[in-house]
């Protein structure tokens, strides 16, 4: 009899090994899978359901806010309104708090010290809504790591950890909790704006079109984006800190004779006043609301921004030109007039595509992407000197403008127009609900001509 091929052996070990194999992945695969361990919580509250919060931190002045209505105020050491930013995010992090591991599960009274427990580093209590008593959480030392804190609640004798991001949390002074926000107001809200300073007096409205414009010294367009830019600054100032809780003497801080101030009327009828006084440091003023007696330090931000005058807030393009809102045009030129019109369809996907036609004086088909590159243009035309105080329209070319458009908008828009001359090399512009002449690029302003000419 012959001996067995040593492949042939080896063929059967692995054809064994493939089978175990399989059998121990079938088996395995039908054990049940051990659910994650969840951690504990280590507060049990509902953030909805808070009625005050308290931290007491071990050789310092308590620290107390209450909720007012949807509002929270703080009540201690002193009256403030509360940042409920602030709050809402400190009792987020508490009643999202988990127990990382026990440390000891029944410590004796005298070994609480080993933790900093005996006399806590901190104390958080609240008082919520349907508790007869404050939930409370005790917090010592850092573990030898530093990566938690011993933590306790009264209720059960054990030491815990917890995360130490959480002590940072809870190291607030009254400041931090404070409502920061200086004026409270929205930047939609305002409908007109008054500033007065050393760069002079000028205020602005806006039109139900949300257009802004200067109603004095003159009547002249501003930029949309530069006066929204301005009151975004407005709406987002905050105060770095408290120079005075009640100011009897406002000429220590400038504030008697204020160097600048600016004035919001709001939608609802009301106003806000900003008054802005004396810099103590690089950067720093001292402001308050015109209508309660605390004395601010603000960053200098809005100061730059106000230093900049009213020649930073104008309307330095031409015209702002949104393509998509243009219905049609009217140009004229060299004593003729041609009519523009456009008009919308949507395929079967629901994809619309716009197409441009001339109706007058002839009806032609026109190169879309060309007529909306003359719109384009409109836009990128900006001034280089506003002349508030014109001379009459021939001086300028305009009394015979180079080319006058009207531009036409969907049903509850106003037509706009504006109108470019030329006279001795220098081109000039003129537009609607605008008092000043803008003297112009020569370069872009002849392109400008040429195109509309064009089309």
């Amino acid at each position: 009899m012959k001996a067995s091929s040593p492949f042939l052996k080896t063929g059967v070990v692995l054809l064994v090994a493939a089978g175990l194999g399989a059998y121990s992945i079938l088996v395995e695969s039908k054990k049940p899978s051990e659910p994650e361990k969840v951690k504990e919580k280590v507060l049990a509250f509902e953030k909805a359901k808070v009625l005050s919060l308290t931290l007491e931190p071990s050789g310092a002045e308590a620290l107390r806010v209450a909720k007012e209505g949807d509002a929270w105020k703080l009540t201690a050491p002193f009256e403030a309104p509360a940042d409920s930013g602030e709050v809402d995010s400190l009792l987020s992090s508490l009643e999202s708090l988990e127990l990382q591991d026990v440390a000891a599960p029944s410590p004796s009274p005298s070994s609480l010290g080993d933790f900093g427990l005996a006399s806590p580093k901190n104390t958080v209590s609240l008082m919520v809504q349907g508790k007869s008593e404050p939930v409370k959480l005790l917090v010592g030392e850092k573990t030898p790591d530093g990566g938690t804190v011993y933590a306790k609640t009264p209720d059960k004798p054990r030491v815990f950890t917890i995360p130490s991001y959480l002590e940072t949390s809870l190291t607030k002074k009254p400041f931090d909790l404070r409502d920061r926000d200086l004026l409270h107001v929205k930047r939609d809200a305002v409908k007109t704006l008054e500033i007065t300073g050393p760069e002079g007096t000028y205020a602005l409205a806006r039109d139900d079109k949300g257009e802004w414009a200067f109603t004095r010294p003159l009547a002249t367009r501003a930029g949309r984006w530069s006066v929204d830019g301005l009151l975004g600054t407005i709406e987002n100032l905050r105060m770095e800190s408290v120079a005075a809780e009640d100011a009897k003497d406002l000429k220590t801080y400038g504030l008697d004779k204020p160097a600048r101030t600016v004035t919001l009327g709001l939608a609802d009828g009301t106003t806000k006043k900003l008054e802005i006084g004396s810099s103590p440091a690089d950067k720093k003023h001292h402001a308050r609301d015109a209508s309660k007696p605390m004395v601010a330090l603000i960053p200098g931000a809005l100061v730059d921004d106000l230093a900049k005058g009213m020649k930073e807030l104008r309307a330095k393009r031409l015209m702002e030109v949104a393509t998509y809102e243009v219905q049609g045009f009217d140009v004229e030129a060299d004593g003729a007039k041609r009519v523009l019109e456009k008009t919308s369809s949507k395929d079967k996907e629901g994809v619309e595509t716009s197409k441009w036609k001339r109706t007058a004086p002839d009806a032609k088909e026109l190169d879309t992407n060309k007529v909306q590159d003359v719109l384009f243009q409109v836009g990128g035309l900006e001034a280089l000197d506003f002349l508030d105080a014109p001379a009459s329209p021939e001086t300028y070319g305009l009394d015979k403008p180079a080319v006058k458009v009207t531009l036409r908008y969907a049903e509850g828009k106003p037509p706009a127009w504006f109108e470019v001359g030329a006279k001795d090399g220098a081109y000039y512009g003129r537009r609607i609900g605008d008092t000043s002449i803008l003297k112009l690029d020569p370069t872009k302003a002849a392109e400008l001509i040429k195109a509309f000419k064009e089309v």
